[in-house]
């Protein structure tokens, strides 16, 4: 039986969005986040980042950076008694990753790309599951697979498209804690 996922977008939901955050001494956890992992764990969910890193198309930092600073997150988590179940990151980005592309272009949100590798590597299902991000392009993924969004404000959210976001119902939240006491 394939089981629901919490996917989340990385920076502006789950840390703070300080531009191309690719080293932990960069990474600061949004307020709440810690707490909101632990009750989306706790409800049986499996836990999905899905982060677009142009930063690495752009020649900003290396794949390798990010890996890195993924670990560290896992070893901070894990101090918690968290874990995030797969992280994956699509360092595409159109206007710096020339054709032949080096990276699937079908991973870069809002394309679907990364996650439906994470539900065939992880056996997931997306009816029941939920999206969380603070771009459209994060929550765009939800709508084509039948998830649940969740728009988080951050410093984005005055480029946003409100009449997007009330096109699909779809309301904002301070922080993913906020979210996911109401939703969960």
């Amino acid at each position: 039986m394939k089981q629901k996922a919490f996917f989340l977008d990385r920076d502006g939901t789950l840390n703070v969005d300080y531009n191309y955050v690719h080293t932990k001494e960069e990474w600061a956890w949004c307020d709440g986040a810690l707490e909101a992992l632990r009750i989306i764990q706790d409800q049986g969910f499996k836990i999905v980042v899905v982060t677009n890193q142009s930063g690495i198309a752009r020649a900003r930092y290396t794949e390798e950076d990010v890996i890195q600073l993924h670990k560290w997150v896992d070893e901070q988590l894990s101090e918690e008694g968290l874990s995030v179940d797969a992280w994956h990151m699509a360092p595409h980005h159109p206007e710096y990753d020339p054709k032949p592309h080096t990276w699937p272009s079908e991973d870069r949100k809002p394309d679907t790309g990364m996650f439906d590798k994470a539900a065939e590597n992880l056996g997931l299902r997306f009816n029941g599951s939920f999206m969380a991000g603070d771009k459209i392009s994060d929550l765009q993924p939800a709508i084509k697979l039948g998830m649940k969004p969740i728009f988080i404000r951050s410093r984005h959210e005055p480029k946003q498209d409100k009449a997007w976001l009330k096109k699909h119902s779809i309301r904002p939240y301070d922080t993913l804690l906020d979210a996911v006491k109401e939703l969960l």
